[in-house]
């Protein structure tokens, strides 16, 4: 490319506009990459610890669970007529039976003695004297429900048990107690069923902080050891809880994210130790996923821009550079080639190489002088046509803001009220008066004033649907129709008016002039019919004013009142009867007229033109 056709491009709208798209993108992208990412960490932190605590509770449900178990059996046991005989020999026997044997695991011993609570036998032999291996109060074992004993230990390598003991009563012999000793074997062998992430282990304690199991049996399970040993320090074990996700240092100093849970009914809690390293080494993954998310959206961001240098910025330098020489005088130079391209850039080029054409024919036949009187004529009818063409605009379009006046928005109301009459869908009214318009024009001028209302014309222009109509209603004064559109959406697409107008600032000389806009919102009622309803818009933008300006009012239904529905049906009713008369004939222009008078209507048709502009400032000045 041409080094002149670079720094003219660079000097372009769309080389700007580029850059901009560009830089706006990547911002936002990285913004919404970085705030991402953060939450994410959070997720991923509460994820492991919602996780963990999932985990933990069933933990503690599969405890308790075994230990009720343990209980219900040893309760069934109690009440076999075997057990109730107090016969050494047949309990003996029934104890040491596979049926019941195989209820209970190794080192668990099932203990019968009597009321005078003296051994009658267990599970392990017959006729030997034994003494219990925990020292048990018999007064406490009451025949509801079983006793239990707080976690101990018969020998120092031995795993942590509890005595459960409960009474046997038989109305035709003696009573007595029937005693097994739980051990937290049980549960040990179900513990690495349950995974704390990848590397993370549990620790089981009871109520005094004592430590019941840990995966490392040969250091903490060869004699007693408090919970207090690892790194937990002043805690206590049966009041102890953890609200949110944290970490603490162990002894071994690494970091783990900790959860507990405590059943004070079985006197057995649970810590949960996760390892640090293993949520970050997940935020990492999510972290790196996330840059080569921003990676690809940038790389995708600089594609769409240079294909957007590709299909705008480069036929528009052409075109251009074109109208350049066009301007200094070359008019033979050949015609802008650009495909066969059918958006608006191919019709622009198109329509160019036509202007072109036609200058040059145009030209020729100046120089020819070749002029005959039917193409005077034709031309003077084509100036007619165009005139009545521009009369016609000039009587539907506000000649400053180039939007539809007055007139032509009561005519597409006339169309919408029919429409919604039959789909009955709903549409609303947007009235819209610019705030402290009158001191504007007395403080800047009335230049500064036509400026403020085209931007605002375009602004709101610029934020409306296709289907959305857009009226310069007088002076300072806009209304707004918004088909298929309720009460509430009306009011959301008010405020985002009123939000972007407030953004605004319009710079006139040395001057920059920040601008609001008061709106009233109503929707339309059949019963009260368009002009009433558009007043109802009215009323709500003067409360909107009396409120302070720069907001939005909505016009509540609940706010019309009988008054309003009879005073519209009144001039409901007068509207029709007009209607009803027969209409003037619109005035025609004949072609016989124009034979007679070539130049005479063209003088008519804008004195016409010039006297709908004069009512029209007319009308401003008195709004």
């Amino acid at each position: 490319m041409p080094i002149h056709t670079i720094s003219s491009f660079s000097r372009s709208i769309v080389f700007k506009v580029l850059i901009v798209l560009i830089v706006s993108m990547t911002l936002v992208v990285t913004g919404s990459i970085f705030i991402f990412t953060s939450k994410q960490t959070n997720l991923m932190l509460e994820w492991s610890f919602n996780n963990n605590e999932s985990m933990l509770t069933q933990i503690g449900y599969m405890a308790s669970s075994e230990m009720k178990q343990f209980g219900d059996r040893l309760t069934l046991l109690s009440k076999t007529s075997e057990i109730q005989s107090l016969d050494p020999t047949m309990a003996a026997s029934y104890l040491k039976s596979y049926s019941v044997s195989s209820l209970f695991i190794s080192g668990e011993t099932i203990t019968l003695y009597d009321r005078e609570n003296a051994f009658v036998c267990d599970n392990s032999m017959v006729g030997i004297p034994s003494e219990s291996p925990y020292p048990i109060d018999f007064s406490r074992i009451t025949p509801h429900r079983p006793y239990t004993t707080p976690w101990f230990r018969d020998a120092k390598d031995a795993p942590p048990k509890r005595l459960f003991g409960i009474t046997i009563t038989n109305k035709s012999s003696s009573s007595g107690f029937l005693l097994a000793n739980f051990s937290l074997r049980r549960l040990w062998t179900m513990f690495p069923n349950y995974k704390i992430g990848k590397n993370g282990f549990l620790v089981a304690i009871n109520g005094q902080g004592e430590i019941l199991y840990h995966p490392d049996l040969k250091r903490w399970l060869t004699d007693s050891h408090k919970i207090s040993e690892l790194g937990l320090k002043d805690i206590d074990p049966r009041n102890y809880d953890i609200k949110k996700a944290q970490f603490q240092q162990l002894y071994d100093n690494e970091k783990y994210l900790v959860n507990y849970y405590f059943d004070s009914n079985t006197d057995f809690g649970i810590f949960a130790f996760q390892p640090k390293r293993e949520i970050d080494d997940l935020i990492y993954s999510a972290t790196q996923a996330s840059i080569a998310i921003l990676i690809i959206a940038i790389l995708i961001i600089l594609i769409i821009a240079a294909w957007m240098f590709y299909m705008l910025g480069l036929p528009l330098n052409r075109i251009t550079r074109h109208i350049s020489q066009i301007t200094e005088g070359n008019l033979d130079i050949q015609e802008i080639h650009i495909g066969n391209r059918k958006d608006e850039l191919g019709q622009l080029g198109n329509a160019f190489n036509t202007m072109h054409d036609t200058i040059k024919r145009q030209i020729r036949e100046l120089n020819a002088h070749r002029e005959i009187l039917e193409q005077e004529v034709k031309e003077r009818t084509k100036d007619l046509e165009q005139a009545n063409k521009k009369l016609e605009i000039i009587s539907k379009t506000d000649e400053l803001t180039g939007l539809p006046n007055r007139r032509e928005m009561n005519e597409t109301i006339a169309n919408e009220m029919g429409r919604s009459a039959r789909t009955k869908k709903p549409f609303c009214f947007v009235f819209i008066d610019i705030d402290h318009f009158k001191n504007i024009n007395d403080t800047y001028g009335h230049a500064c004033g036509d400026i403020i209302l085209k931007s605002v014309a375009q602004t709101i222009r610029g934020l409306l649907r296709k289907y959305d109509v857009f009226a310069r209603y007088g002076g300072e004064e806009f209304l707004t129709l918004l088909p298929e559109t309720d009460l509430e959406g009306a009011a959301v697409v008010a405020e985002r008016f009123r939000r972007q107008i407030e953004k605004m600032t319009v710079r006139y000389a040395d001057f920059t002039i920040k601008i609001s806009i008061t709106l009233g919102v109503a929707k339309f009622d059949e019963r009260l019919g368009a002009d009433r309803s558009i007043q109802m818009a009215d009323k709500a933008l003067y409360q909107g004013k009396e409120g302070g300006r720069n907001r939005v009012i909505v016009w509540r239904p609940e706010w019309v009142t009988e008054a309003d529905y009879e005073a519209a049906a009144i001039e409901l009713a007068a509207l029709k009867k007009n209607a009803d008369k027969p209409k003037e004939e619109k005035f025609q222009v004949s072609l016989d007229y124009i034979e007679d008078h070539p130049l005479k209507q063209v003088a008519e048709a804008a004195k016409a033109a010039e006297a709908e502009q004069e009512e029209n400032r007319e009308e401003e000045e008195r709004s």
